[in-house]
């Protein structure tokens, strides 16, 4: 069973390099003698493909091309390389102004997925930390990336949290994290006061793109942190950083969480 379902994705993969590699796209014939599987079969992987938007079909000449979704894909996957590169330098300069670290990240699977890590001085076991997942109820992230989201959006993703408690001071419910969410609206950057860890404190502000959607969210985040600094010390430092490495996403005036269009 196993080996079937690999023969089947291979070849339907085999028929996206098809697609890739040709000029003027394929008709389902053509990919048949490229490919040696049977029209029928083409047919039935081209029309799920089709629905889903990743092949289409020029019904005039029933010519089939890829479609728009490979070029989201596409889209995304480079802009996450280009956020962390652009992103990199500034978060190592807030980590060495705050003395602390500094975190980068995107909601993907109701949760925050780390993209980089910055701290004062360079280690391999930041590396450890990339691709690392963490709640959205309890981090500074994770706050910011959900205040950001359209209302329908984040009740959807807001119902399915569990909440878990980590800290004393976690939020631990949906009713509670609302209202956290219109503070963070309000004032356009998230706290996370020991919430997640014990005495480990954050800071975080939203990353936009060039359609003015936040993409990503950045923070600075150590022990003792707001014991040192002031919120306002270092939003004004973090807003500085994102709003730079926002323009240099492609993105023109700077809105406030919850003015999103």
């Amino acid at each position: 069973m196993n080996t079937s379902r690999v023969q089947v994705l291979d070849r339907a993969l085999d028929l996206i390099e098809l697609l890739a590699t040709s000029e003027g796209g394929c008709t389902i014939a053509e990919l048949s003698a490229a490919s040696q599987l049977p029209k029928s079969t083409i047919h039935r992987i081209l029309s799920t493909y089709a629905a889903r938007h990743y092949v289409e079909k020029d019904r005039e000449t029933s010519t089939y091309f890829l479609g728009h979704k490979f070029v989201e894909i596409a889209s995304i996957y480079l802009n996450k390389i280009i956020l962390k590169t652009e992103a990199t330098p500034l978060m190592h300069k807030l980590a060495t102004r705050f003395g602390a670290t500094s975190y980068l990240g995107i909601l993907e699977n109701n949760e925050v997925t780390y993209l980089e890590r910055a701290e004062q001085f360079n280690s391999l076991r930041l590396y450890t930390q990339i691709g690392k997942r963490e709640p959205l109820h309890c981090t500074g992230l994770g706050k910011v990336l959900m205040a950001a989201l359209p209302e329908a959006e984040f009740e959807y993703i807001a119902r399915q949290l569990t909440y878990e408690r980590y800290t004393p001071n976690t939020i631990t419910s949906y009713e509670a994290f609302r209202e956290e969410m219109e503070v963070v609206r309000a004032r356009g950057y998230a706290v996370d006061r020991d919430e997640r860890d014990p005495d480990i404190e954050c800071v975080a502000v939203p990353i936009y793109d060039y359609t003015r959607k936040v993409m990503a969210a950045m923070s600075v985040s150590s022990r003792g942190l707001l014991d040192t600094y002031t919120e306002e010390e270092i939003f004004t430092e973090l807003q500085e950083a994102s709003i730079e490495l926002s323009k240099r996403m492609g993105y023109t005036e700077p809105p406030r969480l919850g003015q999103e269009k």
